[in-house]
């Protein structure tokens, strides 16, 4: 059996499922999973979105399967030397699809996949802020983050794809003048199971991404990165050398064996069931590991609620605002009161409590143009402090 043609064909499907679901969606933080959720609305945009998910994972596993293949035929060796190699970036490529499409959905889990792939940047040695930054595409996560990852997911990788499986063809005929097998049978299970999948097991979507909120306890990344997470978790503070050097050494060493294959193989199996094994433990690991929850905050009583006039004494809100109809100084912004009366529906309405946290918690990083700061030095309240003003707006 073919397990490389059928990654391909799988591929292919999520690459048609993808070119209906961009026709719907966002990618900026504000409508993404807003966007996504709509397309779950539509005719078979349930299924559509649940096979496009499913595709990813497949494709992995049956080019997985076909790497194995060849390595234990030994195909890897001589003249298969360039298509073991095309078939290792192919995998590369169909990996990163799977990973920016976890990404995107602008849930809370895709606010957490991110965070972690920008603190792996952040930890490059020398050059943790450029390579941060550049994962950003700016000085914080933002839509900027959001818009770069879609370009990646449905514009490089897709390109990518489709000169990697034409350098590939062009090898494999060059190689082998044998007609290759009918795919009919396998296609039409494979597409089965698929569809199975699918029906059964549609992605979750999980609340909207909060930029200023914490991630949750219980995000963890895909099934095909949970070894790299089980890794992070046992040896903490190595992030870059477990998250980034890690797999690259991997990938170099898939990639550099059919140069260093000699004599014996005993060696390079050993080697190759030594890695396999080591990922298979680790990701079991983490799927029997519970997650980790926050510690219970303590009552009440025990943690008296910060003052707000302190509050709004250190950020000099009255220098700008009128509060609760007091004379402020500049008069530069609207006046804050608080927007609990009963006569006044439609202000809680527009107000919401994520709009507020947003706004108040870092007003740059919601809006650029905005001319609230936190003068004379840019400061940020504390999560205590945020909810204590939270509380005093909503008239708790």
């Amino acid at each position: 059996m073919s397990f490389g043609r059928l990654a391909v064909l799988v591929a292919a499907g999520g690459l048609l499922s993808g070119a209906f679901l961009a026709f719907h969606y966002a990618p900026t933080f504000e409508a993404a999973r807003d966007a996504t959720a709509h397309v779950e609305t539509l005719p078979l945009g349930r299924l559509l979105r649940s096979l496009h998910h499913w595709s990813g994972a497949f494709a992995l596993v049956l080019a997985g399967l076909h790497g194995a293949l060849v390595f234990a035929r030994g195909g890897h060796r001589t003249e298969g030397r360039r298509l073991w190699v095309l078939g290792c970036l192919l995998f590369l490529v169909l990996t990163g699809f799977a990973y920016t499409g976890y990404l995107l959905p602008g849930d809370e889990r895709a606010l957490a996949g991110i965070r972690v792939m920008e603190g792996v940047a952040a930890s490059t040695p020398l050059a943790g802020d450029a390579a941060a930054g550049a994962v950003r595409g700016g000085d914080a996560i933002s839509s900027a983050t959001l818009t770069r990852l879609y370009a990646v997911h449905a514009v490089v990788l897709p390109a990518a794809l489709v000169l990697l499986v034409a350098l590939f063809v062009g090898s494999w005929r060059r190689l082998c003048t044998a007609p290759p097998r009918p795919l009919l049978i396998p296609g039409a299970a494979t597409l089965a199971a698929l569809l199975l999948a699918a029906l059964l097991f549609p992605p979750a979507l999980g609340p909207k991404a909060d930029l200023l909120g914490e991630a949750p306890p219980d995000a963890r990344p895909e099934w095909f990165f949970l070894w790299v997470n089980e890794l992070l978790h046992r040896v903490p503070g190595s992030t870059f050398l477990v998250a980034a050097v890690l797999p690259s050494l991997l990938v170099a060493l898939a990639i550099g064996l059919p140069f260093c294959s000699r004599g014996r193989r005993g060696p390079e199996i050993a080697v190759a069931l030594a890695v396999v094994l080591g990922i298979g433990g680790l990701t079991a690991a983490s799927l029997a590991r519970a997650p980790e929850r926050p510690p219970e905050p303590p009552a009440p009583a025990d943690t008296p609620a910060p003052d707000v006039p302190r509050i709004m004494e250190r950020f000099q809100c009255a220098r700008c605002h009128r509060i609760d109809g007091k004379e402020s100084a500049d008069d530069m912004g609207p006046p804050i009161n608080r927007i609990a009366a009963p006569d006044r529906p439609a202000v809680k309405d527009l107000f919401t409590r994520e709009y507020f946290r947003r706004k108040v918690g870092d007003p740059r990083k919601y809006w650029e143009g905005t001319s609230m700061n936190y003068t004379p030095i840019r400061l940020k309240p504390t999560p205590a402090e945020l909810l204590a003003l939270e509380a005093w707006f909503y008239g708790e």
